[in-house]
């Protein structure tokens, strides 16, 4: 981070340069990621001592953390305007005045062995001045751009000294604080009250513990009327403030908490107060990415891009293992081969865990890198297991099973009858010019290829931008149709449209993507018009054979279950089981049913799901995504599914099924 002098760093402010900065003397740091009417403070963060100082004082550095405020830079690290307080307070305390900033005495302890001299003591009082007159150049570049201003002055405290047997999670010190404001403590106190965890109980109070005397409080409070300060003090239920053991879970959560409750409160004063609007609450949060995220998305982008991990699952024998499976008259288990990982596995886990996803400040960004970072390190784990029985159970790690009630949808599905339909075989010709002009009207740059070795009909990879179809397959041409709005109007359109992103995790993949990607993909098929039964059934018999697999049957019994019980083509159920037991046990494909139930569920109540259109996106994430593209960050899809507008005939039978679906399981 660059070293400004206070002159330096208040001429930036006077001329709204957005910048990030350390004093030259290294006491303070302040980041303006965007001018708005709030800013944020964590004074009391820092432990800095100067050196000189080191050898005078009687306190160790844990007596002296004992009375700091550590983590509360991390609270406010998702806000865009903060200013952190480097030095102990020790040192010099910025929420003293002046003439009283330098202790003798705290907390009933001498510090010092001999006095300070004159000149120490003026280095100390220097650095509290040059403080302030950064603090008023903020202040008052804010009060006078926006007429009022709101300042989360953010603390923490010790509870087990008190003597009190419930200490508040949250106290509000407000007894210097005009009544004016009133309203606004009274929201922010509301905020506060609903923060939830597993790890602390919440009481937030008004003026308990401490009343807000701090000097910094009174400071802007004196000087500039239409600016709240919200002293907000912490109980140091994030850590052991005995030991000075840091619990990170709950310093995330706080910090989660912290931006949520920050954002809506300043949003309302600023509606009251101030001479701008905002039309969300997103947008008062920072517009660009910070330096060290852009870092992260370039390092995953990097080790990631070419990592697939189908690529690795699906069999490259699959043709020669079918045809040895059929003259053993279904007996022989297939033997399955996988091309040869080209990634050392420890090596690429290490790589991973190397890029410092924890040091992202933006608590949005930060949870889909990390998410991102640990799926792929899970499917890198259930690569190293293929062929065994330990693979099986990485794979529900990951990706998870189908539970009671998608086994009952699936049994619901497949009870329907069938009804004949009549079938017309496209030639590989006919379905490579079809999918051809499906991306030429799109205007894509993906490729269709042809393969023998897949067990599907069509396999898209992102990785690639390719559609790969099953050589000699023979679509049904009303599938074919289908797989238009499927591969091409879904996966390939995201796949477009992540790399039309600045951020290249949208072309990795947020975790567990399939269940939404294939889940949009099918929704595709149904509002195109093109969504058969026995399409409906085949993705409900991908969902009963991973059951069935999961009670430790082998593959020829569930090839044999699923033609005894749902009367399916050997060769249908021999695809379907090979998806289910390539690797050793994959059980990935419930996942189509579940994202389809879980996106048709949004649209049929009118929730906008265009976000996911972005990039190879979560369900998990969507709130985030929403966030970002408020932002400005992920910019809106370029492209979205020509499904999405076209007016289908209802099929009776479909709609049948899926009012029946919602109303008798859901």
């Amino acid at each position: 981070m660059q070293k400004l002098s206070i002159e330096e760093i208040i001429s930036r402010i006077d001329k709204e340069i957005e910048f990030s900065c350390v004093s030259d003397d290294n006491s303070f740091t302040l980041h303006i990621a965007e001018y708005v009417p709030y800013v944020c403070a964590a004074i009391h963060n820092g432990d800095g001592f100067r050196k000189e100082l080191e050898s005078k004082t009687l306190l160790s550095k844990e007596e002296r953390w004992y009375e700091e405020d550590p983590s509360t830079a991390d609270f406010i690290s998702a806000l865009p305007i903060r200013i952190i307080g480097n030095d102990s307070r020790y040192e010099y305390d910025l929420n003293r005045d002046p003439k009283t900033c330098v202790y003798e005495t705290a907390w009933g302890k001498e510090i010092w062995k001999t006095p300070l001299s004159a000149l120490e003591k003026k280095k100390s009082i220097k650095k509290h001045a040059d403080f302030y007159k950064v603090v008023d150049a903020l202040i008052r570049k804010l009060q006078r751009k926006f007429k009022a201003c709101v300042v989360y002055d953010i603390h923490s405290y010790n509870y087990k000294r008190i003597i009190e047997k419930d200490p508040p999670m949250f106290n509000v010190g407000t007894a210097n604080v005009d009544s004016k404001f009133k309203s606004h403590i009274n929201d922010w106190l509301k905020r506060l009250e609903v923060l939830r965890s597993d790890y602390f109980v919440n009481q937030t109070r008004e003026n308990d513990v401490f009343q807000g005397h701090g000097y910094f409080l009174k400071h802007i409070s004196k000087k500039y009327k239409n600016t709240l300060v919200l002293a907000t003090e912490v109980r140091k239920s994030y850590c052991d403030e005995e030991t000075g053991e840091i619990y990170p879970e709950v310093v995330e959560e706080l910090k989660i908490g912290f931006k949520k409750a920050i954002i809506s409160n300043a949003k309302k004063f600023i509606e009251a107060k101030a001479n701008i609007t905002y039309a969300k609450r997103a947008h008062l949060l920072a517009s660009d990415v910070e330096p060290i995220a852009k870092k992260v998305d370039a390092r995953l982008y990097k080790l990631l891009r070419t990592f697939d991990i189908l690529q690795y699952v699906n069999p490259k024998n699959l043709q020669a293992e079918k045809k040895k499976f059929f003259r053993s008259k279904f007996k022989k288990n297939p033997n399955f081969l996988y091309k040869p990982l080209s990634l050392d596995i420890n090596l690429f886990k290490r790589k991973l865990y190397d890029i410092p996803v924890d040091q992202i400040g933006d608590v949005s960004l930060k949870k889909i890198y990390l998410g991102v970072l640990e799926a792929h390190a899970d499917q890198v784990e259930l690569l190293n297991y293929r062929g065994d029985m330990k693979f099986r159970y990485l794979s529900l790690k990951y990706f998870g099973e189908p539970d009671k009630n998608e086994i009952a949808i699936s049994n619901y599905l497949l009870s329907s009858p069938d009804r004949e339909e009549s079938y017309e075989k496209a030639s590989d010709e006919l379905a490579l010019k079809e999918l051809g002009e499906e991306v030429r009207h799109y205007g894509f740059t993906g490729k269709i290829v042809l393969s023998s070795n897949i067990p599907a009909g069509a396999l898209f990879i992102p990785s690639k931008n390719q559609l790969v179809v099953k050589k000699g397959a023979g679509i049904d041409v009303n599938y074919l149709k289908a797989l238009k709005h499927h591969e091409i109007g879904v996966h390939m359109l995201t796949t477009e449209n992540a790399q039309r992103q600045d951020l290249k995790v949208l072309r990795l993949g947020l975790p567990l993507n399939t269940m939404t990607q294939e889940g949009l993909a099918i929704l595709s098929e149904y509002q195109s018009g093109h969504f058969s039964l026995e399409r409906l059934k085949e993705i409900a018999l991908r969902t009963v054979a991973i059951k069935h697999m999961l009670k430790e049957n082998d593959f020829s019994e569930t090839f044999h279950y699923l033609i005894d019980t749902f009367r399916i083509s050997e060769d249908k159920s021999f695809y379907i089981t090979t998806r289910v037991y390539r690797g050793g046990g994959f059980t990935k494909d419930y996942l189509y049913l579940r994202g389809f139930i879980q996106v048709k569920k949004m649209v049929d109540s009118g929730k906008d799901i265009t976000p996911l259109y972005v990039g190879k996106t979560s369900l998990d994430y969507l709130p985030e995504l929403k966030e970002l593209i408020d932002r400005d960050i992920i910019y809106k899809p370029s492209f979205t599914p020509r499904s999405l507008s076209m007016k289908k005939e209802k099929d009776e039978v479909i709609e049948y099924l899926l009012s029946g679906l919602y109303s008798k399981l859901l």
